[in-house]
């Protein structure tokens, strides 16, 4: 939602330029602090129940991600002060722009260690703290980033300036809580443990790489072809796309996964299926209206949020939902493999679709430019979903009804063709009046034909009246 709010502000103070070399620290940071955790925080929520008993084996467990952790960062950090300027020579950025990824070190060096603690904060069950910690800190992040960007250092690097101060603001009250309640030792760090957390974090980190690279890789190759301008307006359109995909799915990931295990270890293969099922069925009521709704607001919306120096981002950015919400619907397909603890073919699949998409956009990238990498992200989703049905379906089937869907097509069609006669003058109205006609069509179509959601309104209704 902070990154929604946000987005009209940074597309009109900031250049596509700008705005593209933004995205592109962003991402390069993203991988960089993944591949500094080394799998060593992914494994820490595993091993802390068998350190957790006495004052003792907390000090190891403490000692031990700590110092690794810090010996990782520090490691990562060197390496990529070091090979950033070359691998600069097949990007081409700007000089004016080196500045901005050189600071970020400073970012790369803490946030790992940061991770670390809030993994501490997890498994002592300090949800709340971590939470109201994780928002604080963005908001700081935001109001830092772009105070100094626009009224101190009038530069590009003043924003990243102000994310390293946050970072490092976090930082101090983390590291409060950790030495009010840990006690390190350098004699009992253990190498062993460390072996273990590695070991068994390395597949979830490179599954992340890979999850990562599949979101991002375009990115580079479309810098190092079309320049800094295409990719912040290619930015901007994969940035929106994704922020409306996760209002709707982020919960879905964070909740589907721990429900469907429980159901499963309480009450077998059956129950979990109907669950999922029904994950399934109230998705495709969401996911086909909103595509549909996109695209045909598309247009009205870019200018309202973001200008209309990013109105060509209006072409492609449906295909990215699309792309994103198909990737999204694995926290559902891949069940089978989750369950029986395949891990290994899920990281596959990652990679394979990791494959075909930078495959794609060496191919698409050169001749079609943005809407190029759009395409080839559509189809690395794709056949990410399409391998992880033919492979889970084995073991956990979820129903997918060709009935239930024809409806919603029809219905979002429908509606797509009736908000495509809208027209009226001025761009917020317009797109205020689409999206109202839009959802004088869809409501009624979805309570026509789901009686449970009927019901769930009348119950609602009947509190307030």
């Amino acid at each position: 939602m902070l990154g929604l709010i946000t987005f009209p502000i940074l597309t009109r103070i900031m250049s596509t330029e700008q705005y593209g070399i933004m995205g592109l620290v962003t991402t390069t940071m993203s991988l960089a602090v993944a591949f500094s955790k080394a799998g060593l925080s992914n494994g820490m929520i595993r091993f802390y129940q068998q350190f957790r008993d006495s004052e003792a084996q907390r000090t190891i467990f403490a000692s031990t991600v700590l110092i690794r952790g810090l010996i990782l960062s520090i490691i990562t950090t060197g390496l990529y002060l070091v090979l950033f300027p070359f691998l600069n020579l097949y990007l081409g950025i700007s000089q004016k722009f080196i500045f901005c990824f050189m600071i970020m070190s400073a970012y790369l060096f803490i946030r790992p260690i940061n991770i670390i603690i809030l993994n501490m904060l997890r498994v002592n069950d300090k949800t709340v703290f971590m939470n109201v910690l994780g928002v604080a800190g963005r908001i700081i992040s935001i109001v830092l980033a772009l105070t100094l960007f626009i009224y101190v250092v009038h530069n590009l690097y003043g924003y990243f300036i102000g994310i390293i101060i946050s970072e490092f603001i976090v930082s101090i009250i983390l590291f409060h809580w950790f030495f009010s309640n840990y006690r390190i030792k350098l004699n009992t760090v253990s190498k062993d443990l460390t072996v273990n957390l590695v070991k068994f974090g390395v597949p979830l980190l490179f599954t992340e790489l890979a999850y990562l690279l599949l979101s991002y890789a375009d990115r580079y190759m479309l810098v190092a072809w079309h320049g800094e301008s295409t990719l912040g307006i290619y930015t901007v359109g994969y940035n929106l796309a994704m922020y409306l995909a996760n209002l709707l799915t982020f919960a879905l990931a964070y909740t589907v996964i721990p429900v469907y295990v429980e159901v499963y270890e309480q009450e077998g293969r059956e129950k979990t299926e109907d669950f999922l099922n029904k994950c399934m069925h109230y998705l495709i009521i969401a996911v086909l209206p909103i595509c549909f709704g996109y695209y045909a607001v598309a247009n009205d919306l870019f200018i309202v949020l973001a200008s209309e120096k990013y109105l060509r981002a209006a072409t492609f950015s449906p295909i990215i939902l699309v792309g994103t919400f198909i990737m999204d619907m694995n926290n559902v397909f891949n069940a089978g493999l989750y369950l029986k603890k395949k891990t290994t073919v899920i990281l596959l699949i990652m990679l394979t679709a990791v494959v075909v998409n930078i495959i794609l956009n060496l191919i698409l990238l050169p001749r079609f430019g943005i809407m190029g990498a759009a395409v080839a992200t559509l189809i690395a989703c794709v056949v990410s979903s399409a391998l992880t049905i033919n492979l889970s379906f084995k073991h956990i089937f979820v129903r997918v009804r060709i009935q239930h869907i024809a409806y919603y097509l029809f219905l979002s069609v429908l509606m797509y063709w009736i908000v495509q006669q809208v027209n009226v003058s001025g761009h917020f109205a317009n797109l205020l009046t689409k999206i109202i006609v839009g959802a004088c069509v869809i409501v009624p179509g979805v309570v026509f034909k789901e009686k449970e959601i009927l019901y769930f309104f009348k119950r609602t209704l009947s509190v307030f009246f």
